[in-house]
């Protein structure tokens, strides 16, 4: 019975001390470098949210974001669970609710596609122009979740099936399993299809869709979990209209699926599987790529991606990757608009390399708003790459065959701040060419989706 009460008094102690220690601490940390994401701030207090509940809650998450040793406390967390599982290859379960668009005046904080967590102070804002202190430096990447203008469309109640955030773990890697969902790939194809039917023949767009590493390394005892994204590509081209061409990303990566082509604790493809991609692009366009031979390198080493973020697994933690970057040899000027705000940023940024997510590294965190490399290649070629951060290690390697390259993710672009929608922007910047540059867990879903859809309409509310 002593004993009993001397746990019990000692548990409350631990549990007085942490409490107090935290109540007093006045250093609260913005973000959390194992979570890798933006943690809540405390919340300015206002009557009506105090009445309506919302600033408990507010204060509440606030609290629980910045309690004492949080991090060291969840590093701990991890490592009894590991102590306790059979590390032969597992399936983990990762809710991944905080890609979904945000709608206007949300504050979303992370954490998803796309990764980062540089302390450094960088001048970063919102679409709409205004700074945003407290942003999550993976929401650079795109990941995924700043303040939006571009609000989920009106109608479209597709219920989330869960494809996202299915990881297998085994071998040292981790890939995410696909769940193919004819709805969101249906609304994929209608999205692209609306493009060429609003913009017309005047420009010639592309359809690239990179596929998930689970379709090339899984090992066979493992195929029966997940749906083939080779037969969900041939679906989709198959209902493209025929003056869209289908980049064929698929054969070209499984020619080379015995090489390091996707990282193992991260969703992305490596640049070297970037290049081939553009080499499949050139392909279809019926003109050559540059030789890879022709490019510098620079190796990175102990890259822990998003799948570790998302999993802290130890197995991950242990086999963490490396970056290997090809230097653009092309004479370039890189301009980032973030809201209305132009900065000239590298397209390689090297800078990153000492940060924790070093996919950073590539177009300078994703692109802003939106942004434009100018070359010194003049032949008059414009091109428009909309994206998600599959875009971002693959855009490089376009800077010989373009004057000028516009890059946009859907997620953080504002018709609100440029005062054009894309069909404007494409005929105002005088662009030729469009390829459209998403991974398939984003063609599956449509909620994604819904932001490039909305960017073809000056209302974004509006279909």
């Amino acid at each position: 019975m002593k004993k009993i009460y001397a746990e019990t008094l000692i548990f409350f102690m631990v549990l007085a001390v942490l409490g107090t220690a935290n109540l007093i601490n006045t250093h609260k940390p913005e973000i959390s470098e194992v979570e890798n994401r933006a943690l809540a701030g405390k919340p300015v207090f206002s009557a009506a949210d105090f009445f309506n509940g919302k600033y408990f809650e507010d204060y509440n998450n606030y609290y629980n974001d910045t309690f004492i040793m949080r991090d060291e406390m969840i590093l701990m967390c991890r490592d009894i669970k590991d102590a306790f599982t059979v590390n032969s290859g597992y399936v983990l379960v990762v809710a991944e609710r905080d890609k979904l668009p945000q709608s206007p005046g949300d504050d979303a904080d992370f954490s998803g596609e796309e990764a980062g967590n540089d302390p450094e102070n960088r001048e970063e804002t919102t679409p709409d122009g205004s700074e945003n202190k407290e942003q999550d430096p993976q929401e650079r990447t795109e990941t995924e979740g700043e303040k939006r203008e571009n609000a989920a469309e009106p109608g479209l109640e597709l219920e989330d099936d869960g494809n996202m955030g299915y990881w297998l773990l085994a071998d040292g890697k981790a890939v995410e399993l696909f769940r193919f969902n004819k709805e969101a790939i249906d609304y994929y194809v209608e999205t692209i299809n609306m493009y060429h039917e609003k913009l017309g023949d005047k420009v010639k767009l592309y359809s690239m869709i990179a596929p998930t590493a689970g379709e090339f390394t899984l090992m066979k005892r493992y195929r029966d979990m997940t749906d083939s994204q080779n037969e969900a590509m041939i679906y989709i081209n198959s209902k493209l209209h025929p003056d869209i061409t289908a980049v064929d990303v698929f054969d070209a990566l499984s020619r080379h699926k015995d090489e390091y082509i996707y990282f193992r604790t991260d969703h992305h493809w490596t640049a070297l599987g970037a290049y081939y991609a553009y080499e499949a692009f050139m392909k279809a366009r019926g003109e050559e790529a540059v030789p890879l031979e022709r490019y510098e390198t620079v190796t990175v080493d102990n890259f822990l991606g998003s799948a570790y973020t998302k999993t802290l697994s130890k197995e991950l933690e242990n086999n963490p990757d490396t970056i290997q970057v090809y230097l653009p040899f092309t004479k370039n000027r890189f301009t980032r608009y973030s809201g209305s705000t132009p900065r000239e940023v590298d397209v390689i940024d090297l800078s990153y390399a000492e940060g924790k997510d070093k996919y950073l590294i590539f177009i300078s965190s994703g692109g802003g708003t939106w942004s434009v490399i100018q070359t010194d290649v003049k032949n008059g070629r414009k091109l428009l790459i909309m994206k998600d951060s599959f875009g971002n290690a693959i855009a490089p390697f376009f800077l010989p065959h373009y004057e000028e390259i516009y890059i946009i993710d859907s997620r953080f672009y504002s018709t609100a701040v440029t005062g054009m929608n894309i069909p404007q922007f494409i005929e105002h910047h005088g662009i030729q060419e469009v390829v459209f540059v998403h991974y398939m867990e984003d063609v599956n879903w449509a909620e994604f989706m819904q932001t490039v859809r909305n960017l073809l309409f000056e209302d974004e509310n509006t279909q």
